[in-house]
């Protein structure tokens, strides 16, 4: 009986995030820290990305995944703006989250929609979790696809594109064209 009351204990308590510290370094050799901090059950992810202010064009950002949706929302807090896109990698394993250090890293190009999103349509189109998260921020959408090295050369060489990092994740972003779209 006391078992029974142990794992009816367990099963209604459910699952709980779990806050690792990452550090990443990505292809150029920028290290960027971040607290990731992920649920397994829930299927959700939240990283707080540290300063990147070293790095030119660097946004600092704090990011949500739902991946029982799909999606994912980069939440910039000083222009208070809430890019969301589907998340273009897979959830991590535990493992991946508490390694510590890593170099995996991924590029992607974020290719913004001109039209901000309403409450409604972010929680139509991402789900209740991404909406909640970008209340009260112009949010955007953006189509993701893989970057490419000529792409991150051309961003050395001078080009008006932003870098967001998120978990074993850099998104590129034309900085004209995130100021157009919300009216700058």
């Amino acid at each position: 009986m006391i078992l029974g009351l142990v794992v009816l204990l367990l099963v209604s308590v459910g699952a709980v995030p779990e806050v690792n510290h990452l550090i990443e370094i990505d292809h150029q050799g920028h290290t960027v820290a971040m607290d990731v901090i992920h649920d397994s059950e829930d299927k959700t992810v939240l990283a707080i990305v540290g300063d990147v202010s070293k790095y030119k064009n660097g946004i600092q950002t704090i990011n949500f995944h739902d991946y029982k949706t799909g999606y994912g929302a980069l939440k910039d807090i000083n222009k208070q703006t809430c890019v969301i896109t589907k998340s273009p990698v897979p959830m991590g394993t535990d493992k991946q989250y508490r390694v510590g250090i890593t170099t995996e890293v991924h590029d992607h190009i974020l290719s913004l929609v001109p039209r901000k999103l309403t409450y409604d349509d972010v929680k139509t189109l991402a789900g209740p979790k991404v909406a909640a998260f970008c209340k009260d921020y112009t949010s955007l959408y953006a189509d993701i696809t893989p970057g490419n090295k000529q792409r991150r050369d051309a961003d050395d060489a001078g080009s008006s594109m932003s870098y967001m990092w998120c978990v074993i994740s850099t998104c590129f972003v034309n900085t004209a064209a995130l100021d157009s779209a919300l009216g700058k």
